[in-house]
């Protein structure tokens, strides 16, 4: 296996979060155990990968029934191929990769042809906010705005205290901050940390508790301040290295870079 796993349980109730290599940019899949199946959150960035999220999920000898897509960033959509079932999104999300995800493969298929697909899969089930139970387990669908993205899928299990936050909070990796929406993430984060959720899987890193929330808050404020005062993109990224010389997802650092700096990839 080319990942890691956590594993955060509560009662009946076992999640197993797969987290990527660094060359996969740390971004986790979350395998959700119940009584008679396997349910998965989030498909990784590459085949590769996807598939090993795969392979762990039926070791568990539980069928995988649903496959969740978050949003539509690469590092969550592109390994779906690799996942024999139909892929459940928001209506909002759904309808983004409708419309970028042929496009965001090909971007990504050009720097590693031999482990992304040159195709998006594409949603197929919507997922409507609220309330649903499933084997047994209460699911509660919450749609998180204007954070890392325009519109994205979070999870929580009201029952147990564990809620699924995916890129509303990293940890120990570097922060895809392309759509600069600092001021409605961070109110966000202040919602999220008022609910009853005590244990908290993160979308890249290892899971935890409340002290993500002030983890994610402080690269947040850092990262807006370092932008103000970075002359151009490589000095952001050498000031973002240098306040956070631990983290991983050097990756995203260089990706978000012609969001952050438009005006350098134009000249380029």
């Amino acid at each position: 296996m080319y990942g890691t796993i956590n594993i955060t349980s509560d009662r009946a109730l076992r999640i197993h979060t797969y987290t990527a290599p660094d060359d996969g940019w740390g971004v986790n899949s979350h395998i959700i155990e119940l009584a008679t199946q396997t349910i998965v959150i989030d498909a990784q960035y590459t085949l590769v990968y996807g598939r090993d999220v795969v392979d762990y999920a039926n070791a568990l000898g539980k069928p995988i029934s649903r496959l969740y897509v978050t949003h539509y960033h690469p590092d969550h959509l592109l390994g779906a191929a690799a996942f024999p079932v139909p892929i459940h999104a928001l209506a909002e999300v759904k309808k983004k990769i409708d419309l970028v995800g042929d496009r965001v493969a090909r971007e990504e298929h050009e720097k590693f042809p031999e482990t992304i697909p040159k195709h998006a899969e594409k949603p197929s089930l919507i997922v409507t906010p609220g309330r649903e139970t499933i084997d047994g387990v209460k699911f509660d669908f919450m749609q998180l705005q204007h954070a890392e993205t325009e519109n994205a899928l979070m999870i929580g299990f009201p029952e147990h205290g564990i809620l699924v936050t995916q890129d509303l909070i990293y940890r120990g990796i570097h922060v895809f901050l392309g759509e600069q929406a600092f001021d409605t993430w961070l109110e966000a984060l202040a919602h999220h940390q008022s609910l009853p959720y005590g244990k908290i899987l993160p979308g890249h890193g290892a899971p935890g508790g409340p002290e993500l929330y002030d983890g994610m808050r402080h690269y947040l404020t850092t990262a807006r301040e370092t932008l103000v005062a970075s002359r151009d993109a490589a000095d952001f990224k050498a000031r973002m290295i240098a306040a956070f010389p631990a983290f991983g997802g050097h990756a995203l650092l260089d990706h978000e870079m012609r969001f952050l700096f438009p005006n350098e990839e134009a000249k380029a």
